[in-house]
């Protein structure tokens, strides 16, 4: 509710300034004379609660035990027994725990130091992926990682008795394949033959056979041909170092020998499931592509093209470069592979992929395709895009963005900014830790924590989905946030913090962070004694706060612009709230209990406490603030009001304009 004036008493016109709803939360786009009474100026370490009430944010501590170093990843694995570990990369190392109890490494794969880490479950397994080491692969009992294989060499090609010596050349390249990808292709053989190859014979009599060198470690090799040199095309697939090429398999136009090995796995940042499919992308060495792996139990999690896996470079040598990816709808509904690319100036884009297939004679290859949605934003942030119901949220230079289909429009996605009303404090963002930001949806809360000083994440503002208003800010920071449930059921948000070796729990139950206490602080905007008549003054009484269940040391100020003295602080007082203990005799008073009875001690403040302070100033508008400093101190702040009556005064001579 905003402000009202009664009617007059008389010739004396009572003025009553009430603010008791707060759900449009917090406003950096204007002035502080401009918000309304439910805007605030700052909602620091404040969340809202109820149909919309403010009261401090959940306190944070240490979970778990302590860690080598800083974690740089953390993740919860289920293993196929049903239970849970939690997962975190410690000073290159990978370690588990159950319950939050002591860190046990897995040995098998190393990672490089302070490099943030990321982790996917799918298929009984969990990738583990930074864009700079090779993939890893746990499976609950072993931490692997594919080794590139070598290059297949030594390739040698004899003709038929047949044929001779001709006038045709064939050119050959051979691949080798192991369970993740497939290398690029060995140094290119040519041979010349006396007879076109589609006219050689269907009896074993004309023929090329190829021979080369084993490859360890390869599971199968794949013959490349083609009759121009560097064009060649898929031809067959070997299981061994040998192939007879006699005329009867098919060249497919559609898989050209590999760019690049995939043998250990591309290098990406960004990983996502969609349609059965393993996608990454953010790749440091090749910044257009996309990759994805082929479905089901024979493709899944492997990325050469025999598997059904593959690329796609979205706009090769343009300003666009993939940073993420979800799974997410089409405009028509249907699931599709969406990638956010971002571009220097931090608008970017959304590309949607699909997979379609080819048949050449009896084998069946997987084809990309990809379309930009028009006119959207993208976003810088491997670690920030996040799926909220029925949207995808996201960050980039400019702010935050949600991706949906369009209202009323079938067939139409757009992006929506939603930090309209924040976008003074989002360009006070370091542009630097833009690519950082971590992002989660938890409690209906879409959490964002970026960085203000340049090199940390050090604050959280966070978009409430039900109320749709912002907190801004939470003076805590996180690289990564993550949900663990231990054996009992309880599900535990945790953070990977900046600092410190041991992960960070965020809960009601929690005051304080790790046993410091933080700082609350409710800011309104300067709301005018008369909205009509900005000019006019009024003689405030007494300011009063509605309080509920509050606990410790609160502090309340009122604020605003006298006729004198200009903008100063007008009253200010500290509330310290008392509660009762029941069950007196509970607790042992040295070696003696008093009383016979057994309970635990109830804590209970009033559900409703109202205080006042006196005034006695003239003023033209008016300011609240509510904070607090201690551990124990927690409020809702249910009610502001000042009371006082309206003055018929000249106004100041410094409004005056003189020549």
């Amino acid at each position: 509710m905003a402000f009202s004036l009664p009617p007059a008493r008389g010739s004396i016109k009572l003025v009553n300034i009430l603010i008791d709803e707060y759900k449009l939360g917090v406003n950096k786009l204007v002035e502080e004379a401009r918000l309304r009474p439910a805007e605030a100026v700052e909602s620091i370490n404040l969340m809202m609660v109820q149909d919309g009430v403010w009261k401090p944010r959940w306190g944070s501590d240490t979970y778990g035990a302590a860690l080598e170093a800083v974690p740089d990843g953390a993740g919860e694995f289920i293993k196929t027994d049903g239970t849970r570990e939690l997962i975190a990369i410690a000073n290159g190392k990978f370690w588990k725990s159950t319950d939050g109890g002591s860190w046990t490494q897995v040995t098998g794969a190393t990672f490089t130091a302070g490099t943030r880490t990321s982790m996917l479950q799918i298929n009984s397994k969990l990738y583990v992926y930074n864009g700079v080491d090779d993939m890893a692969l746990y499976d609950g009992s072993t931490l692997t990682t594919f080794s590139a294989l070598s290059v297949p060499s030594g390739l040698a090609l004899t003709r038929s008795s047949s044929m001779a010596s001709g006038q045709y050349t064939l050119y050959y390249q051979v691949t080798a394949l192991n369970d993740v990808g497939e290398t690029v292709g060995g140094t290119e053989v040519s041979i010349t033959v006396n007879k076109l190859r589609d006219s050689w014979t269907s009896t074993a009599s004309d023929y090329v056979d190829l021979d080369w060198g084993n490859v360890t470690g390869a599971t199968r090799y794949q013959i490349y041909m083609s009759t121009l040199s560097g064009y060649e095309v898929l031809l067959a697939d070997s299981q061994v170092s040998a192939y007879r090429d006699d005329g009867t398999a098919q060249p497919n136009e559609f898989v050209e020998v590999p760019d690049d090995d995939t043998t250990s796995a591309p290098k990406f940042k960004s990983a996502w499931v969609s349609n059965n499919r393993l996608w990454g992308t953010y790749d440091l060495t090749n910044k257009y592509r996309v990759y994805y792996t082929g479905t089901g139990n024979f493709g899944f999690g492997r990325f050469s093209d025999f598997y059904g896996g593959g690329w796609i470079d979205l706009e090769p040598g343009g300003r666009e470069e993939p940073r993420a990816g979800v799974h997410y709808q089409s405009g028509q509904g249907v699931g599709t592979s969406t990638v956010f690319c971002s571009t220097p100036e931090g608008r970017g884009s959304v590309w949607q992929v699909s997979i379609g297939s080819v048949t050449v004679g009896d084998d069946t290859f997987s084809v990309p395709s990809a379309f930009k949605i028009v006119g959207s934003s993208g976003t810088d942030s491997p670690f920030g895009v996040v799926t909220v119901e029925n949207d995808v949220f996201f960050p980039n230079k400019d702010g935050a963005f949600s991706l949906g289909p369009e209202k009323n429009y079938y067939g139409l996605l757009r992006t929506n900014e939603l930090t309209n009303r924040q976008r003074p404090y989002w360009r006070g963002i370091s542009g630097n830790m833009i690519n950082k930001i971590a992002t989660f949806y938890y409690d209906a809360k879409v959490l964002f924590s970026v960085s203000t000083d340049g090199a940390t994440n050090n604050r959280t503002i966070v978009y409430d989905r039900e109320r749709l208003a912002w907190y801004v800010d939470w003076t805590i920071g996180f690289k990564q946030f993550l949900q663990y449930t231990d054996s009992d059921g309880n599900t535990h948000l945790l953070g990977v913090p900046e600092s410190g070796t041991k992960l960070v729990e965020l809960s009601a139950d929690i005051q304080g962070d790790q046993g410091v206490a933080f700082r609350t602080s409710y800011l309104s905007g300067r709301i005018p004694i008369n909205s009509r008549d900005w000019t006019k003054f009024a003689k405030i009484k007494k300011a009063f706060i509605k309080l509920g269940r509050p606990r410790g040391a609160i502090n309340f100020s009122v604020l605003g612009t006298e006729k004198r003295r200009g903008y100063a602080q007008l009253a200010s007082k500290t509330i310290t709230s008392l509660f009762s203990l029941t069950g007196m005799g509970w607790d042992l008073m040295g070696s003696v209990q008093m009383g016979d009875t057994l309970g635990v001690p109830t804590a209970f403040a009033q559900a409703t406490d109202i205080r006042f302070m006196k005034v006695n100033k003239r003023i033209r508008d008016i300011q609240f603030k509510v904070s607090s400093e201690s551990t124990e101190a927690d409020y809702t702040l249910l009610g502001l009001l000042a009371k006082g009556f309206e003055l018929e005064i000249s106004p100041p001579s410094s409004w005056k304009l003189t020549s």
